[in-house]
């Protein structure tokens, strides 16, 4: 899903984005917007799950967004953020269907309540449904493991929690927290992890050059892999076909 954080005060946006690991939520896209503008050319391109937004900010404000979500009628579910000499105000913006207010300060426990709020309130219903859709939804171990599985053949694919949810007919924030709770692993930890133990095996097995490798398991980005990479093993990919090979020559 999908997530979009809203204030004119770029540090009090990008505060609000490193409260919470949003992938815990099912949020695997988040967009920090500098003011009402860009947020409303981010909501008219990818129409998020989920606005966050300030509502008082120059020229287009939260409440401006509210409207234009409203009048647009996008799914997006909106979370206002006022102080409290602004709380009747924020009372204004319920008419256009804002589902939760957050006063200042911002706190994480605040913000962790409210979301799972949110989430609970807005996406369970169609959660249930689709959890009928499957009967592996019924046996969470069950589903996991084919998760897993899935993870493993399709590594080098777009493996994104709306794509995973798709394969498994559930909303993508329920996947996610079922993920959490079977493995006490974040499901994006997991697939990170599937690639770099695969690339761990064509660097030992394969004369691949390793931006070769790179692409094969699904990356574009050389330095991104290789931080990844080094993340997980300790040493850059070239310093880990070094080590392979010259342990193999000491046999």
């Amino acid at each position: 899903m999908k997530l979009l954080i809203a204030d004119d005060e770029l540090y009090m946006a990008e505060y609000i984005q490193k409260l919470v690991d949003w992938r815990d939520y099912g949020f695997d896209q988040v967009f920090v917007a500098n003011g009402g503008s860009m947020a409303r050319d981010i909501l008219q391109e990818f129409v998020p799950e989920l606005l966050i937004t300030d509502i008082k900010m120059p020229r287009i404000s939260g409440l401006d967004l509210s409207a234009f979500i409203d009048e647009k009628k996008y799914p997006t579910k909106v979370i206002i953020i006022s102080g409290y000499s602004e709380f009747g105000y924020a009372r204004q913006a319920l008419h256009y269907g804002v589902s939760e207010y957050l006063v200042k300060p911002v706190l994480k426990g605040d913000l962790v309540e409210t979301l799972e709020r949110i989430l609970q309130k807005n996406f369970v219903l169609e959660e249930k449904k689709e959890k009928d859709k499957i009967c592996l939804a019924g046996d969470k171990s069950a589903l996991i493991s084919y998760v897993k599985n899935y993870i493993y053949e399709n590594f080098d694919q777009n493996l994104s929690l709306d794509v995973l949810g798709e394969v498994v007919h559930l909303h993508p924030a329920y996947l996610s927290k079922i993920f959490k709770e079977v493995t006490n692993m974040n499901l994006s930890a997991y697939i990170t992890d599937i690639r770099m133990q695969k690339a761990a095996e064509l660097l030992e097995q394969t004369e691949l050059k390793v931006h070769e490798v790179m692409e094969l398991i699904g990356y574009r980005k050389s330095q991104y892999f290789s931080r990844l990479f080094k993340e997980r093993f300790g040493v850059t990919p070239v310093e880990y076909r070094r080590t392979v090979k010259k342990d193999l020559s000491n046999v």
